[in-house]
C-alpha cells in the first residue's frame, strides 16, 4: 500500500480508505443502539418502550413472527397533501405506533431530532417524487407519500454535530391536515 500511496495522484484519497484501526470505533455501535433505547423509553415511557426495545434488538427480531410490518395502517392511502397545505406533526407515540421493529415505516426513519416538532403546525413546502441517493447517485423514485415541511431542518446534534441542515422526510402517516 505504501507504493500507492507514493505514486498516486490521489494520496489523500488512498489513505482515506484504509481500515479505521481505532480502537474505541467497536463501542460505536453498542453506544448508538443503548442512545436508541434511550429515546424510546423517554418517548413512550416503559410500558410501551421496553416492548418496542424487545422487537428492535436481535433476539427480539427472532421472536417475532412480523418483524418487519408496521402497525399503521391507513384507509385511504395517504392525505395527497400539496405545497401550501397546512399540516399538523403527530406526537411521537402515534408515529411510533407506525414503526416497524426498525423504527422505519416503509424503508424511512425517524430521527431523534424529528421529535421537536411533534405535535406542532407546519406548511408544507414541496412532495417528494423523486431524490438522487448521494451513496451511489442513484435516481430514485419516491412510492410512499413523502413531503418536506416549510422550516423544519435537522440540527444534527444526533448525528454527530452534522450541520448540514437537510430537510426532514416525513410520512404522510405522520401528519395530519389541518385548516390555517
Amino acid at each position: 500500500m505504501a507504493e500507492l500511496t507514493d505514486n498516486c495522484q490521489y494520496k489523500d484519497l488512498a489513505e482515506i480508505t484504509l481500515p479505521d484501526h481505532r480502537s474505541g470505533l467497536s463501542f460505536r455501535k453498542h453506544w448508538w443502539r443503548l442512545k436508541k433505547y434511550m429515546w424510546y423509553l423517554s418517548v413512550l415511557g416503559p410500558i410501551s418502550g421496553i416492548p418496542m426495545i424487545i422487537r428492535s434488538s436481535r433476539p427480539g427480531k427472532f421472536m417475532s413472527r412480523n418483524k418487519a410490518k408496521a402497525h399503521f395502517s391507513n384507509a385511504n392511502g395517504n392525505l395527497g397533501l400539496k405545497p401550501g397545505d397546512w399540516v399538523r406533526v403527530k406526537t411521537a407515540k402515534e408515529i411510533f405506533a407506525t414503526l416497524d421493529a426498525n423504527g422505519k415505516l416503509r424503508g424511512l426513519a425517524f430521527n431523534p431530532e424529528m421529535t421537536a416538532f411533534c405535535g406542532k403546525r407546519f406548511k408544507v413546502f414541496k412532495v417528494l417524487n423523486r431524490m438522487i441517493d448521494e451513496s451511489t447517485g442513484e435516481l430514485r423514485t419516491i412510492k410512499t407519500p413523502t413531503v418536506f415541511l416549510e422550516d423544519v431542518f435537522c440540527d444534527g446534534k444526533s448525528h454527530g454535530g452534522c450541520d448540514r441542515s437537510c430537510f426532514h422526510f416525513w410520512r404522510e402517516a405522520w401528519l395530519e391536515r389541518t385548516l390555517e
